[in-house]
């Protein structure tokens, strides 16, 4: 209104050409007009002008239960911004979003920021690595066998005090952590 106001009072006639949206101007305010500001007009001419409608208001879209690829074309195709991606092991399938923020349906103004948490997938099962040395090696090759997790022997060098097939040396050492994808390299004794 105060535009209108300010074009009539310099003799010109004012007509709201369109409105959109702005980031930066208030509701109502001039983002744009032609003739530009500054330029000389001469009286009687119309003077055109786009009206802001304020900040652009939107709905955050529910992200959580799909993959992250899913949810990052979300996130653009409503007209906002990911900011961060965390990652947790957790039961839900590995790439998909467990959380969000803001949450799902939470109005927000267009570009905002949006952050998720991400399940890498449930924990990998991690045993610690018993003491084999003095065993034999086919005890010991089942005992870990009983896990999942497969044993390589080389062999050691010969001794008269030790029997043959027993394990001298191990890789890990007692006590490491030990997934079922690793291998448990055992030195033994040659018959």
């Amino acid at each position: 209104e105060q535009a209108e106001f300010q074009a009539r009072r310099a003799h010109l006639l004012f007509a709201v050409q369109s409105q959109r949206y702005d980031l930066h101007a208030q509701k109502g305010s001039v983002v744009a007009q032609s003739p530009a500001s500054g330029m000389p007009a001469r009286r009687g001419i119309t003077l055109s002008v786009v009206v802001s409608k304020g900040v652009e208001r939107i709905d955050t879209p529910g992200l959580v239960g799909r993959r992250i690829d899913e949810a990052q074309i979300g996130i653009r195709q409503g007209g906002l911004r990911l900011v961060s991606t965390a990652f947790l092991r957790g039961p839900q399938p590995a790439q998909t979003v467990v959380a969000q923020s803001p949450s799902a349906g939470t109005v927000v103004p267009r570009d905002s920021e949006v952050a998720l948490l991400v399940s890498a997938g449930p924990p990998a099962f991690t045993f610690v690595t018993p003491d084999l040395v003095g065993t034999s090696a086919q005890a010991a090759r089942q005992d870990i066998g009983s896990y999942g997790i497969q044993a390589a022997t080389v062999p050691g060098d010969r001794s008269e005090t030790v029997p043959a097939g027993t394990v001298l040396a191990q890789s890990p050492l007692p006590g490491m952590p030990l997934n079922r994808s690793d291998m448990v390299r055992l030195t033994v004794s040659p018959p």
